[in-house]
């Protein structure tokens, strides 16, 4: 499964017995790590220079210092990013996760070999674990004064875990006059969930979302958002998406495909900039290496956000960006609603007097 974010972030906490690492550990490692760069990085005719330059700070001695599993494997990471930029480059000191990892691929093989397993204790996908105690992401759903929706999303899950929790947040929601998506500590995730939440906005005829390139096959491929959805569509009506330094990679990728398809109002502060998604490979039976396989081609813009981030409609500070959105939310609707039902003035005397508090 390829993830347009900080995949590694879901994996449990373990605490381990520090372990002190030879300079020939740390050659082998890195000597992996520079074989993955070569054969998986989305930049293929950087990879050369990139490897060259990791063999010259080994040599320099430069990851000296870095005694344990964990402080090398750290000191890899800011390397790789000093030399990149790129802040999909991770690598971890997670051994349990990996035996983890190694056990359920085990128990995957044996059953459809038709064999039994030997007698073990089950093993536990800790990810599908940590994504359901944080509500597949989705930390606040509520309705703000004024009838206007807010949904607070810290990262998209796989989407076979989170569409019913997904389907039933839009549900909620869809009687609103307005919408808030607060993407603001939205770390990323994986695809397809951005464009099938996408989809809730926009017709039922599937449209291109993204295109995108793989290194590793060397192929191109397209995201389509999806004629079916498990609730109402939010149609005819203002979207608004907060963003921030913190918004990542998946996070950016909808906020990016939203403002460009002209379906939302973009509010907060430019956004991380980490547009490649990502590969997990696992080095030897301690380490994983996070790297960068494949970019994405926006359909209108022909480019994404690597490096860049997504720049807002409107630029405020983070802790002013709800009220922003929700202020310009009322003026919509306050504007929207002259002489347009029976019931304007007194819906408008209401909304006037939201937004007049919100503003004090």
């Amino acid at each position: 499964m390829i993830a347009l974010g900080l995949a590694l972030a879901l994996s449990p906490l373990f605490s381990f017995a520090e372990e002190i690492l030879s300079a020939a550990e740390k050659a082998e490692v890195i000597e992996q790590i520079q074989a993955s760069i070569e054969e998986n990085y989305v930049f293929a005719d950087r990879a050369d220079a990139l490897n060259q330059s990791l063999g010259e700070r080994l040599e320099a001695g430069q990851f000296d210092a870095a005694h344990s599993g964990e402080t090398f494997a750290e000191a890899l990471t800011e390397s790789l990013f000093e030399l990149t930029n790129d802040k999909h480059f991770l690598v971890t000191y997670n051994p349990e996760l990996i035996e983890n990892r190694q056990a359920r691929r085990e128990q995957a093989s044996q059953a459809e070999a038709g064999s039994e397993p030997e007698a073990a204790e089950p093993s536990i996908d800790w990810n599908l674990w940590y994504a359901e105690k944080e509500n597949f992401g989705f930390e606040k759903v509520e309705i703000l004064p004024g009838n206007i929706g807010y949904v607070k999303l810290t990262f998209f899950q796989p989407l076979a875990w989170m569409q019913a929790t997904l389907d039933s947040t839009l549900d909620f929601v869809s009687h609103t006059d307005a919408l808030i998506i607060d993407l603001t500590r939205n770390g990323g995730g994986y695809a397809p969930s951005d464009s099938y939440f996408g989809s809730f906005f926009l017709e039922p005829e599937p449209m291109l979302w993204m295109s995108s390139y793989d290194r590793r096959s060397d192929e191109r491929s397209e995201e389509f958002t999806v004629k079916d959805v498990g609730a109402e569509r939010y149609l005819g009506k203002p979207v608004y998406i907060l963003v921030g330094p913190e918004t990542f990679s998946l996070g950016e990728k909808f906020a990016y495909a939203m403002k460009h398809v002209g379906r939302a109002r973009i509010v907060g502060q430019v956004t991380a900039g980490a547009a490649h998604a990502i590969d997990v490979v696992e080095v030897d039976d301690r380490f994983l290496f996070q790297v960068p396989v494949l970019r994405n081609i926006h359909p209108e813009t022909g480019k994404d956000w690597e490096g860049v981030g997504v720049v807002p409609h409107v630029v405020v500070e983070l802790d002013q960006a709800l009220r922003a959105a929700h202020i310009e939310a009322l003026d919509g609707l306050i504007e929207d609603a002259a002489d347009k039902t029976r019931y304007h003035s007194r819906y408008q005397a209401r909304l006037q007097d939201i937004r007049a508090q919100l503003a004090d």
